[in-house]
């Protein structure tokens, strides 16, 4: 779940923090849904992008969150 938070360099905190819960809400509800659907490989890419996306948030509490590509 690409977001533009990794190409803008003076994003403000609170806008990236709100593209992350967003992007972790959105791979967990991809999961759950892939899970119910019997598609446990496709879910379990999708808990990864989560965890991913958490560690990005936790990142970004610490105060060590850069973008990728900015």
């Amino acid at each position: 779940m690409a977001s533009s938070r990794h190409f803008v360099r003076n994003q403000p905190a609170e806008q990236t923090r709100a593209e992350i819960t967003t992007d972790i809400k959105n791979s967990r509800g991809a999961q759950r849904d892939l899970q119910a659907t019997g598609q446990h490989r496709l879910a379990e890419t999708m808990r990864e992008a989560a965890d991913e996306h958490l560690d990005e948030l936790n990142a970004l509490d610490n105060g060590t969150w850069t973008p990728n590509h900015a």
